[in-house]
């Protein structure tokens, strides 16, 4: 039974990190909500759910970088405020009672979810006028959405693409592809500083988390190559429609835990 389970957690990670490195959001959005499923304290949930997230940041970065231009000087911008910032995420975990961490949860995935369908809706009129403004603008558009996508990535295990990505698409005009490449690499150095964190903590159950990214190194290698023959417009839907049902299943779990 328990060889069944590893292989178990093994798919899990392989179908997260095919799907989260597709949208450029890591995988944590179905990692999390399965192992709350499986009776997971959310400070676990998230701590194991980082581990995989970071693996599969690795493999999937690599495979983006050597097909796209990623502007790097874009990440050197996103990537420092986005490290600090997820590793205070990652101690919030701790601090936070249950309760108030799955609400936390719930609400930045249905944020997320919201303005990435109005986004996508609104993207053929308003995609030529996204984010062309000064450089200076588009640096402190980059830097707080590093630093609030840290956050988000600490504090839920999501990876933190659920910000950065619709900061790259809409405030400063990448195209989904492009945006779901250099998120991927910016949540690599962030999802390193919030193991770190959890390791520090001792909120990471090795035995699941390993199996979990032995299966994120087969999907971080999938999911880009699938991404990468989508036409734009399509995977912006799919990008929006990921959001949604994380939103949609994860509101439904914290009312359920309120009452």
């Amino acid at each position: 039974m328990e060889i069944l389970w590893t292989l178990a957690y093994v798919v899990l990670g392989f179908v997260a990190a095919t799907f989260g490195s597709m949208a450029g959001l890591g995988g944590g959005f179905l990692m999390v909500p399965t192992l709350y499923y499986l009776s997971f304290s959310p400070q676990n949930a998230v701590a194991i759910s980082k581990f995989m997230v970071g693996t599969n940041a690795v493999v999937s970065s690599f495979r983006y970088y050597r097909r796209l231009r990623i502007p790097l000087r874009l990440y050197a911008v996103v990537a420092p405020p986005m490290i600090a910032c997820a590793y205070v995420g990652a101690y919030l975990t701790v601090v936070l009672p249950r309760v108030q961490l799955t609400l936390i949860i719930a609400l930045i995935l249905i944020v997320g979810s919201v303005r990435m369908l109005v986004s996508s809706r609104a993207s053929k009129k308003s995609g030529s006028q996204s984010a062309k403004g000064s450089s200076i603008s588009s640096t402190i558009i980059a830097f707080s959405g590093g630093a609030l996508a840290g956050l988000v990535a600490g504090v839920s295990g999501l990876g933190g693409g659920i910000v950065a990505v619709p900061v790259f698409m809409y405030l400063l005009g990448l195209d989904p592809h492009t945006a779901v490449g250099l998120s991927m690499m910016c949540i690599m150095p962030s999802a390193i500083a919030s193991i770190i964190r959890h390791t520090t903590d001792r909120t990471i159950i090795w035995s699941i988390a390993i199996p979990a990214a032995i299966g994120a190194l087969g999907g971080g290698w999938v999911g880009p190559h699938l991404a990468l023959r989508t036409p734009r417009e399509k995977l912006r839907k799919y990008i929006a429609l990921i959001i949604l049902l994380a939103s949609v299943r994860m509101i439904v779990e914290s009312f359920i835990t309120l009452f």
